[in-house]
Formats: C-alpha cells, sequence, structure tokens
C-alpha cells in the first residue's frame, strides 16, 4: 500500500521512480541486489518489503531473512554507490503502557516482527551513512483490492454483519500511508539522517479507528467495543503502538493531519468509486 503511493507521488513530483515487485527483486538475496544496483544505480532507495507480523511470529527466520539480512544487504550497496536508504520499520517496537512514544524511549521487542524490524533498523544505520529510519503508525491506504487494506475490509464487514466488534485495550496512531508517503519525500530532501517516528497526528484504540472508518462510510452497523482476547493471534502484540512524532518537530516540520481527518479523506475517495457509495 505504501509503496503505491510512494511511487504515485515521487512520479508526479518528477523523480524517475522504479518500483520492483517481489518477483523481480528478492532483497534478501545479495547477488540479485547487486545486479539491480548495477542497473538503476539509485539515488535512493525505499525498503517497503516485509513478511506480516503473526508470519513473523511462525516463522522468525523468514522474518530476519527479509527485515534484518534484506536491509544489510541494500544498506551495503546503498552505501557503496551513495545513495540514501530509507527502511520502514514498525511502531511495534515498545511496551503494554498507554502512552506515547518517542525516537528515545527504550525498545520493549515482544515479537519476532518487532525483533527482526529492529535488527534491521540497526543493520541499516551500521552499514550505511545515509539513512532515514521510519517508524509508522497503523497503516492504512493503498487500493481497494490491496489484501491488507484495514479500511475497504471493514467497510465489508460492517456490510455484511450486523454488529462489528473491536478490541478498545489495543492502541495506536493509525496513519494514511498518502500521508507517509509525502513525509518520507520531505526527509529525503534533507540530510537529516536518524530515526523518525512519522504518523498522522493522535491517538486511538482500536475500537475507535474501526468505529471512525465505520461512520465515515456512513454506515448505522454499530460497533462495540470488545477485549483483544477475542482474536488471538501467534504474536503478542503490544498494548500500544501510540508514536510521538519527536524529531520531526525538531526537524521543523509540521505535524501530519489528524488521523480522523486523514481516515474522511481517503473514504471520500474510495466513495467516488460506486461500489462504495
Amino acid at each position: 500500500m505504501l509503496a503505491t503511493d510512494l511511487a504515485a507521488i515521487a512520479g508526479a513530483r518528477g523523480f524517475d521512480v522504479t518500483a520492483l515487485p517481489h518477483a523481480r527483486l528478492d532483497v534478501a538475496d545479495a547477488t540479485a541486489v547487486r545486479a539491480a544496483f548495477e542497473e538503476l544505480r539509485p539515488d535512493a532507495v525505499v525498503q517497503a518489503a516485509g513478511v506480516n507480523v503473526d508470519a513473523c511470529e511462525t516463522d522468525p527466520l523468514a522474518a530476519r531473512r527479509v527485515h534484518a539480512w534484506g536491509a544489510a544487504c541494500l544498506a551495503r550497496e546503498c552505501e557503496r554507490v551513495g545513495a540514501t536508504f530509507v527502511i520502514l520499520s514498525t511502531c511495534g517496537l515498545f511496551g503494554d503502557e498507554v502512552r506515547f512514544y518517542s525516537e528515545y524511549d527504550r525498545v520493549v521487542l515482544k515479537t519476532e516482527y518487532a525483533r527482526s524490524k529492529r535488527a534491521g533498523e540497526e543493520a541499516a544505520l551500521a552499514l550505511c551513512g545515509r539513512v532515514f529510519v521510519i517508524r509508522p503508525g497503523w497503516l492504512f491506504g493503498g487500493l481497494p483490492t490491496h489484501a491488507r487494506n484495514f479500511v475497504v475490509r471493514r467497510w465489508e464487514e460492517a456490510r455484511r454483519q450486523s454488529v462489528v466488534q473491536s478490541a478498545a485495550d489495543k492502541f495506536g496512531s493509525p496513519t494514511s500511508t498518502w500521508d507517509l508517503a509525502t513525509r518520507v519525500l520531505d526527509l529525503l530532501q534533507t540530510q537529516a539522517y536518524g530515526v523518525y517516528h512519522v504518523t498522522n497526528s493522535g491517538g486511538a484504540s482500536r475500537y475507535e479507528y474501526v468505529r471512525c472508518i465505520v461512520e465515515a462510510f456512513g454506515l448505522r452497523t454499530p460497533v462495540e467495543p470488545v477485549d483483544s482476547s477475542r482474536y488471538p493471534r501467534p504474536a503478542p502484540v503490544p498494548d500500544c503502538e501510540m508514536l510521538e512524532n519527536m524529531n520531526t518537530s525538531f526537524l521543523g516540520l509540521p505535524p501530519l493531519p489528524p488521523w480522523q481527518e486523514a481516515i474522511h479523506r481517503y473514504v471520500s475517495e474510495l466513495r467516488r468509486d460506486p461500489v462504495f457509495a
């Protein structure tokens, strides 16, 4: 989802964009990565490939291969050709206390996903001198056909069921892939390399997030708060993934719009399609 929006915005801004799908490049194949860099000679590389959270828990080797070793493969090549490296990390690096976490808070690595993502951050920072580590919030956006399009899946659920249930004890910062992509391009115009939390402003429980989506579509389906124990999953994800965007504020960049505004904007775009009207 993020890669789709990033390619669209960067292309509109005049960048020459090459977006390589997994079928064309395995980021953890060092030989293939070297060949891609030789062919493309990029000025900047954004690593948006990844393995989902629960899959990492059941296959930690795959998680480390993509998130850690893959990051190292790309970082080495970026350093060799003088490119800037942007690595997408995660908001799931902290604990269960419900508060906003800044770039300066101690990490608490509860899941295999978090451990592999943190290893990727460390590899990137160690192997390349021009690195932006981006920790995004709960991402939404992209095309309706994207399998992990959270907004569209909730629209489908609200139309199919008489009541939608959602966890009231899990917290995060819902974040538009479009707004995140815009901020990544803002950062690429600087040389202020480092670690950045990038989310839409504010935080919410999963329940509040889902309720906002349903209301934005104008649906009357009630949304009921429940305990997350109703939805057991392999990965013991943190109770709180809300992020404070401290470093972008230090850099002088304005806050991204509130997450509720971003949800309504995205839903308005979707509803231009008669399917969602």
